[in-house]
């Protein structure tokens, strides 16, 4: 091997792959700010390039059946750590029926008023339509595409009903056993990120914390000394020697 060959560095977590089809989760975490310390993920108080700041696990989906190149289908979608603990709950508990989904809409809207979309849905099913068992009963699909963004009252957004139009779409089925070794690892990244980034995190933010608190009552006991007399201050035009 080339002594100067240097192993390209992957933030992904994990991955199962098929000879048509992958599925991998990458870490997209980020920890909160000191003013949010307890926290610890960041949630959207700060931002870096115009862009507010989510702590993430990244999931990719690839769909290479039809080739390589232009006819790779690769769809992206972002889960918060929490979806991911949550879904793994659903495998431990034994649920032989389950779906969930989520879209995503963001970006400035281009000219005909289409802004960037994701979709992301998940479901098992014990049986087929017909009544048949399931040989891969977890379904895994995500789509990218454009939306119309619209604003909401508290400031947000979301998309407009029926509005999307699918640019990429992936799916890919998998085993209970499959699905179980792709979250547990997540998951047990998410723990062991959670504990490396918490105490540094928690000591700087308590001390933050603390400052402030002592501040506040240093400056409320002024303000009473000062309501009290305690603290005389010079009359006005009074002058002093040299």
């Amino acid at each position: 091997m080339n002594q100067n060959y240097q192993p390209q560095i992957s933030e992904q977590i994990c991955k199962i792959q098929t000879d048509k089809k992958l599925i991998a989760l990458y870490d997209r975490l980020r920890y909160a700010a000191c003013t949010n310390y307890a926290q610890l993920h960041a949630k959207g108080e700060y931002s870096e390039n115009n862009r507010k700041i989510h702590s993430l696990i990244g999931i990719t989906l690839q769909d290479y059946s039809k080739g390589t190149g232009e006819q790779n289908i690769i769809a992206r979608f972002n889960l918060e750590p929490e979806q991911i603990q949550f879904f793994l709950t659903r495998i431990t508990a034994g649920f032989q029926e389950f779906e969930w989904n989520s879209e995503k809409i963001f970006g400035e809207p281009d000219p005909q008023g289409y802004s960037t979309a994701q979709k992301f849905y998940i479901s098992r099913h014990a049986f087929d339509k017909n009544g048949n068992p399931m040989k891969r009963p977890w379904y895994i699909q995500v789509q990218n595409g454009r939306g119309i963004k619209v604003q909401n009252a508290n400031g947000g957004s979301y998309m407009q009903g029926k509005s999307f139009t699918a640019q990429k779409t992936a799916f890919i089925q998998l085993l209970d056993m499959e699905l179980y070794m792709l979250l547990k690892r997540a998951d047990s990244y998410i723990t062991n990120w959670e504990s490396w980034i918490a105490p540094s995190l928690i000591q700087n933010g308590k001390q933050m914390y603390a400052n402030q608190a002592a501040q506040r009552q240093a400056q409320k006991q002024a303000q009473n000394a000062y309501q009290n007399g305690q603290i005389q201050y010079p009359a006005q035009g009074a002058t002093y020697a040299a």
